[in-house]
């Protein structure tokens, strides 16, 4: 596992100067040994990285059906490790990457349940502070997703939640950015 580490960062350092392909083979690498340490079906946190940094990748490179089927083996390891239900970091960046993923590729309906999963998690670990640049913005992906499928009025609603928010955080006068996008998505 030490090894496999070592090829993770590797492979995330690669990804971060711009060699993708460079990357994806040190991902690939140390998942092989991952399997070989801990077994093919092992769920183990190091190869839920390495599978979150394959997919990351192929998102960059717009293979988008290789980055989300990383993405979901990806998630399925977080929730045996995490439990099903349970709101983790690790598991809303993985439903952030797959809403995303699946609107590329112009499946809104499984963007909206992967988003719809992440807004009802981050509900619960921000539930004090609701206030947050995360949330506005999974509740503007929600609203341009909504919108795709063509149901303006639950588009309409969740851009207006995603201006509350904006507007907590930047304050009423529409001085930023994000708030002059989503007014603009309102139309």
């Amino acid at each position: 596992p030490d090894i496999a580490s070592s090829l993770i960062l590797l492979g995330s350092l690669w990804s971060t100067i711009g060699d993708q392909r460079k990357a994806i083979s040190y991902y690939e690498k140390s998942l092989r040994i991952l399997e070989i340490a801990l077994g093919d079906n092992a769920a183990h946190s190091q190869i839920a990285v390495a599978l979150n940094g394959l997919a990351t990748t192929w998102g960059i490179l717009g293979d988008y059906r290789n980055a989300i089927s990383c993405d979901e083996h990806s998630l399925r390891m977080k929730k045996i490790i995490y439990g099903e239900d349970t709101a983790h970091p690790d598991v809303v960046a993985s439903l952030s990457n797959l809403g995303l993923y699946w609107s590329k590729i112009g499946d809104h309906g499984k963007a909206v349940g992967y988003y719809e999963s992440l807004w009802k998690m981050l509900r619960i670990i921000h539930k004090d502070n609701l206030a947050q640049p995360k949330i506005a913005a999974v509740l503007g992906s929600l609203g341009l997703s909504w919108s795709k499928l063509g149901d303006q009025d639950k588009a309409i609603a969740y851009h207006e939640q995603a201006l509350k928010v904006l507007q907590e955080l930047y304050g009423n006068n529409g001085a930023h950015s994000d708030i002059a996008m989503t007014f603009s998505n309102l139309g």
